[in-house]
């Protein structure tokens, strides 16, 4: 991910900075080492960010605390690149191949305990990508070629027995770090001549650990500077004693979290424990579901959350959705309390419960898709979590791998497939051979390994299910089994068999009730029909697609239906009708976030231009289609890659050289918003925030207020198109149209069809026209 910013104030650290910057001139491999709590993160990020401008492609952040699998280190990573997680080739050395023209500095954060795996794939990195430099942080070193290690201090503190001014104070990181913190808790705080002495004894005493003086700053709501050194005091000589030998700075730390957690009250305590099972961040749901047990009530929990945060326990992000998080080491120190109580199986139970029907909600295909899409992704470290724990567990294994199974499309579509590919394998390896979720595992893992192109062990695995299926009388698995089968089947040639299964999978699918699987069947038909080049045949089947689709409200799939429509159209020579099919798909593919979707679309779009002779426009759209393929990493299908071959030299043989160099990189180097805006025809400029015509703004002025399909319907009632014209347009029902025709007219003021059109009309001659013209 690109650098978060951080909700306090970074203080003092000159030096460190100092080293860390002439350091990574130096090197191209700088890892900061120190005991938790240190700081070390904080300066990473800070030494990062200050080192921007001197990165072309950007300063990543790889945020490895919650992963315990080194298997899934490089998928990790990639995926805080920003990158697609769909290709089996997502190894060290297709990461290097990725990004060995990349001027990139990347942190990896929190790596001791991955170290080996860190230090081979920060090896082969720096080895293969010569302008690549990577910040670690690591409480020990990696072991390296060419590693500089900085190791990250404590703050600086005054020296005991020396009497000085608050301006003397002040001096020292650590006063600072301090009188900063206290003046967020308590805001008329200031450091004198009566608080300066105890504010210096709590620095010393502490040993300048970042993390301790923030927890003692916190109790300043109730405790004077004074009252919190005697408390130190007396507490430190009794805690100070245990604790790894030589590490005078980990006891220090640990003896400062016992202090904190002696400090709260028995059910504060407690929900410490508690939240300490979570990986990552949580909300507020979430805590209530799990940490809600015993003596602790579900109404309880919001208090308790608020007095955590207060004390600085508990950190709250976000704004519009509130989530909470521990830092990794007052989470260890947690789990600590909860493993000494011997109840950690019990609360670890109730995690995998409650994300296991975060995951069984399956909203992938719905309207809901996007928020339960958006969940999915902020709680990804507690899904990861609780598989690895029901995994670990024989009596729980089988709901493992069903939790594992209803997050298939999840896997796929938001760049995870190794990991849920090495999830379901894992399931299976440990399931029970008659266990009834078996078949429904065996065609997930399949279907995964498809998707990564690994076509003979995914052939392997769905011809396992499909037998596995027919044998237990899971007509669902048959069909789902089937269905992937006969893709893989048609991909290695075997063309009829490949039809047949699908066809099989198809009726199947209907006996079930089962539209998913239905409107999959029905794409997957017309696609074979569209690399057969039967144009008609193939936009019957996505015609029957997207009507399934929108009686089960599908959007997502719809969108696939319209692309496979719109391939057809240009095929047949309607360039204007593909035009239009291919807009609509993006505009669902943006919304839906779905990056192959997007990058099918934009490439029919580019085969569209180049059949108008737009041959510049299709140049710039064929390379930003090929950048977007790169990144996922995959390829379109041979039989359509053929269109995609074709406009691209039909568009350079047009082009006199060097524009069309010129034209294909201004695509490669677009981001995807750029993109899509560029092939819809959108302006670059912002647009209106939507939500309705400002108050008293004139009939037809408010364009930002309509929604993309409002605005693609109202392009074609300009045409003069009727509703059921358009309906057959879009895909969809002329009830459905007539809708968007009524909001149209609300919107803009409107009583007839007439003033929308001379309203598009005049939309369209400043420059900014309709989706996929």
């Amino acid at each position: 991910m690109r650098l978060r910013g951080e909700l306090t104030e970074f203080v003092g650290r000159r030096s460190e900075l100092t080293q860390v910057r002439a350091a990574l001139g130096a090197a191209r491999l700088v890892t900061l080492t120190g005991p938790g709590g240190i700081g070390k993160t904080r300066l990473a990020i800070e030494a990062a960010s200050g080192a921007r401008r001197a990165f072309r492609d950007g300063v990543w952040l790889a945020e490895l605390g919650s992963l315990r699998d080194a298997a899934l280190l490089v998928p990790e990573v990639v995926r805080s690149l920003g990158l697609s997680d769909r290709s089996a080739r997502w190894a060290v050395a297709a990461l290097t191949d990725y990004l060995a023209d990349k001027q990139i500095l990347l942190v990896l954060d929190q790596c001791e305990h991955l170290a080996d795996a860190c230090a081979v794939m920060a090896d082969a990195l720096l080895r293969g990508c010569p302008e690549l430099r990577i910040i670690a942080t690591s409480r020990h070193v990696l072991g390296v070629a060419g590693e500089v290690t900085v190791a990250v201090p404590p703050m600086t503190v005054p020296a005991e027995g020396q009497p000085a001014t608050p301006e003397d104070l002040l001096r020292y990181e650590a006063v600072r770090l301090f009188t900063d913190r206290a003046v967020a808790v308590q805001p008329g705080f200031t450091l004198d001549a009566a608080s300066g002495p105890a504010v210096a004894g709590i620095c010393r005493r502490l040993d300048g650990i970042p993390l301790a003086i923030e927890l003692a700053a916190v109790r300043l709501r109730s405790l004077s500077p004074g009252q919190i050194l005697s408390r130190l005091d007396s507490r430190f000589p009794l805690l100070s004693g245990g604790g790894p030998a030589g590490q005078p700075h980990h006891r220090t730390l640990q003896a400062a979290l016992e202090w904190s957690y002696g400090l709260l009250t028995e059910a504060e305590q407690s929900m410490w424990r508690r939240v300490s099972v979570f990986a990552g961040s949580f909300d507020l749901d979430a805590a209530e579901a799990v940490c809600a047990v015993g003596r602790v009530a579900a109404g309880e929990i919001v208090d308790l959350i608020d007095a955590l945060v207060a004390k600085s326990i508990l950190l709250r992000t976000g704004h519009r959705t509130v989530r909470y998080r521990l830092l990794d080491t007052i989470g260890e120190f947690g789990l600590s309390k909860v493993r000494g109580r011997g109840n950690e199986r019990r609360l670890r139970l109730r995690h995998f419960r409650w994300y296991a029907a975060l995951a069984a909600r399956q909203e992938a295909f719905g309207p809901r898709r996007v928020p339960w899409i958006a969940a999915l992704d902020a709680d990804h470290e507690n899904l990861r979590a609780a598989l690895e724990f029901s995994l670990s567990e024989p009596s729980e294994i089988a709901l493992g791998a069903e939790m594992a199974c209803d997050l298939w499309r999840y896997w796929d579509t938001h760049g995870h497939l190794t990991e849920g590919r090495r999830t379901l394998i894992t399931a299976l390896e440990r399931l029970d051979q008659d266990a009834a979720v078996r078949p429904r595992a065996l065609w997930v893992a399949g279907y995964l390994t498809q998707v990564q192109g690994d076509i003979p062990a995914a052939c392997a695995l769905l011809e396992s299910a499909l037998s596995g299926a027919r044998a237990a009388g899971d007509v669902l698995a048959e069909a789902w089994a089937s269905s992937f089968l006969g893709w893989d089947l048609y991909l290695l040639g075997d063309h009829d068999q490949g039809h047949a299964l699908a066809q099989a999978a198809l009726r199947l699918h209907r006996e079930s009730a089962d539209q998913v699987g239905e409107v999959l069947a029905l794409m997957q038909i017309g696609y074979i029909h569209l690399c057969a080049d039967e144009r008609r045949q193939a936009a019957d089947w996505f015609g029957e697609c997207a009507r399934v689709c929108e009686d089960s409200d599908n959007a997502w799939y719809h969108a696939y239906a319209q692309w496979g429509l719109g391939v057809a159209a240009l095929l047949c020579g309607d360039h204007d009708r593909a035009g239009v099919l291919e807009g609509a798909a993006l505009s669902t593919m943006r919304h839906m976030d779905d990056p192959m979707g997007v990058v099918l679309c934009v490439d029919a779009l580019a085969w569209i231009a180049a059949a108008r002779q737009e041959q510049v426009r299709a140049l710039t759209l064929l390379g930003a289609a090929d950048a977007a393929w790169a990144a996922i990493p995959a390829a379109p299908a041979v039989p359509l890659r053929r269109h995609h071959d074709a406009a691209l030299a039909a568009a350079r043989k047009a082009v006199p050289d060097g524009e069309d160099q010129a034209a294909f990189a201004a695509g490669t180097a677009m981001s995807q918003a750029d993109v899509i805006a560029f092939a819809l025809g959108e302006s670059s400029r912002p647009t209106a925030r939507p939500g309705g015509t400002r108050t008293g703004a004139a009939p037809g002025t408010g364009r930002g207020s309509l929604t993309r399909r409002e605005q693609e319907v109202a392009a074609l009632v300009a045409q003069g198109l009727s509703n059921a014209q358009i309906a057959a347009m879009l895909v969809i029902s002329a009830r459905t149209v007539e809708t968007h025709v009524q909001h149209i007219m609300d919107k803009l003021g409107f009583r007839t069809r007439a003033q929308i059109a001379a309203w598009s009309a005049g939309q369209t001659d400043t420059g900014d026209p309709p989706a996929g013209g």
